[in-house]
């Protein structure tokens, strides 16, 4: 939406406030310019429908709305400069699985950060025999690494589960995982998902 130019009158052309408010109202929807109201200190006041502002305190960054229906202020919280929270950058989701993955890329970072990995293996068939482990790959400032992140999982009891969260300092190369089965035996089938966070 544009605020087209404006011809006065020359009557209102003398009104300089007024002129300064059309301005004003122009600019910010011409260039997308805007304040948002600030607080010095938390808000306690009951507050209107979508009401929202910014609290600042030494480095605490806090964005408050007011929920009318619960009568409450609720917030996000920066207390650094950079992501705000962790933001999800890929998932993988694999089911009916019954043999190792090889290698596989799962996210290849834009530039180093720091990244929370969060996985969960379960076996959903039972077999006769084995264990399943799964791997993230990764490289740091120094060198390629890689962690075992599920470990002897038990493909023999149906419904067995395990998960691990591994925090890593990558570099713009590829994160990767894979699974290996150990001893199998008769045709186990196992789920595996995994989510990557960025962190900073």
């Amino acid at each position: 939406m544009k605020i087209a130019n404006l011809e006065l009158s020359p009557r209102l052309r003398k009104d300089l406030s007024l002129i300064e408010f059309i301005n004003n109202v122009a600019s910010i929807l011409n260039s997308g310019r805007y304040q948002m109201r600030t607080y010095t200190a938390v808000p306690t006041h009951t507050g209107e429908s979508g009401e929202f502002g910014i609290f600042i305190s030494g480095t605490v960054l806090r964005l408050y709305v007011w929920d009318d229906t619960n009568s409450l202020w609720y917030f996000n919280e920066w207390n650094a400069v950079g992501l705000g929270q962790a933001t999800i950058v890929k998932s993988v989701a694999l089911t009916a699985q019954d043999g190792d993955i090889t290698t596989t890329t799962l996210y290849t970072p834009a530039a180093a950060g720091v990244y929370r990995i969060s996985t969960y293996a379960l076996t959903t068939t039972a077999g006769a025999g084995g264990t399943l482990d799964v791997t993230i790959g990764w490289t740091d400032s120094e060198q390629a690494q890689s962690s075992v992140v599920v470990n002897d999982l038990d493909l023999t009891v149906d419904k067995s589960a395990s998960q691990n969260t591994l925090f890593v300092r990558a570099t713009a190369a590829a994160i990767t995982y894979a699974t290996a089965i150990t001893g199998k035996s008769g045709t186990p089938a196992y789920s595996l998902f995994i989510i990557v966070e960025r962190l900073s």
